[in-house]
C-alpha cells in the first residue's frame, strides 16, 4: 500500500513540475521590459515678432425684426412641418416653404400627431 502511495505522490509531484514549468515559459515572454516609447520632437517656441495677430471685425447688430421660419416639408412623406409641430426641430425637411398654402398648393399636407382629432 506504502508504494502505491508513493508512486502516486511521485506523479502528482512530476506532473506539478511540468506544469509550472510550461507556465512559467508562457509568463516569461511577458514579463520582458517595456522598450521605451519613441518621444514626439515639439516644435520650437516662436519668437515675439512671429506670432499671429488675429484682427477683430465689428460684430453687426441683429435685425429687430426676425423673419418667420420656413415651413419645412419632407418630399417622401409629402407632409409638411410648421414651427408649432412637436416634430418641426428635429426633422430635416428637404423642402422649405414660405407659407402653409405654398406647401399645399405643392401637394403637401399638414403634420399629424397620432391622437389628433381630424375634423
Amino acid at each position: 500500500m506504502l508504494w502505491l502511495f508513493s508512486q502516486m505522490f511521485l506523479l502528482c509531484l512530476v506532473s506539478f513540475a511540468i506544469g509550472s514549468l510550461v507556465t512559467w515559459l508562457s509568463v516569461r515572454s511577458r514579463l520582458q521590459p517595456e522598450r521605451p516609447k519613441a518621444r514626439l520632437a515639439l516644435p520650437a517656441p516662436r519668437l515675439a515678432a512671429e506670432q499671429v495677430v488675429i484682427a477683430e471685425q465689428p460684430v453687426a447688430p441683429k435685425a429687430a425684426k426676425q423673419e418667420p421660419l420656413p415651413v419645412k416639408g419632407n418630399s417622401k412623406t409629402m407632409v409638411y412641418h410648421t414651427p408649432d409641430s412637436p416634430y418641426y426641430r428635429r426633422m430635416k425637411g428637404d423642402m422649405a416653404f414660405g407659407t402653409e398654402a405654398e406647401a399645399q398648393s405643392a401637394g403637401y399636407r399638414r403634420w399629424t400627431t397620432k391622437g389628433r382629432v381630424k375634423v
